[in-house]
């Protein structure tokens, strides 16, 4: 094999997709699709009705903690503070000193406090910090480029 040309993805695509061409010719047209699809799509939806009543919605909800879990979870999560000052500390923006550290800083912040990764009576106040968390970010990055 030594001189002859490696085939790259494209070329391998090409050589397949001109074999199937040429099957495909030998075969006769291929098969087409009688009916009136939008007509099966309602017809399969009807069928299966059960699945979009309050029940089954239900089923997807998410589920509501005891009180006694949430408190449970309330003294193993550290205080999440809203205060720019406190927020500003767990950033360590006074000590990044370039856009790359604060898309870090920004990144694990969001890795440890992003509301969706947080129990659900949390996520309002996550929601919170992360706006203030990305605002104190964006006026580092300001006044960086100033």
């Amino acid at each position: 094999m030594s001189g002859a040309r490696a085939k790259s993805f494209g070329d391998l695509l090409d050589d397949l997709i001109s074999h199937e061409q040429a099957e495909r010719l030998d075969v006769g047209p291929a098969p087409s699709l009688q009916g009136d699809l939008l007509d099966q799509i309602e017809r399969i939806q009807a069928s299966n009705a059960p699945l979009f009543e309050p029940s089954a919605r239900q089923a997807y909800l998410e589920p509501t903690l005891a009180p006694e879990i949430l408190e449970a979870l309330d003294t193993l999560m550290p205080e999440l503070s809203t205060d720019p000052h406190d927020i500003a500390l767990e950033l360590g923006i006074g000590s990044l000193h370039t856009v790359a550290a604060l898309d870090r800083a920004r990144r694990r912040f969001a890795f440890e406090n992003h509301p969706d990764r947080l129990a659900p009576h949390l996520r309002e106040r996550a929601a919170e910090r992360m706006g203030i968390a990305n605002g104190l970010i964006d006026t580092a990055k300001a006044t960086m480029a100033d």
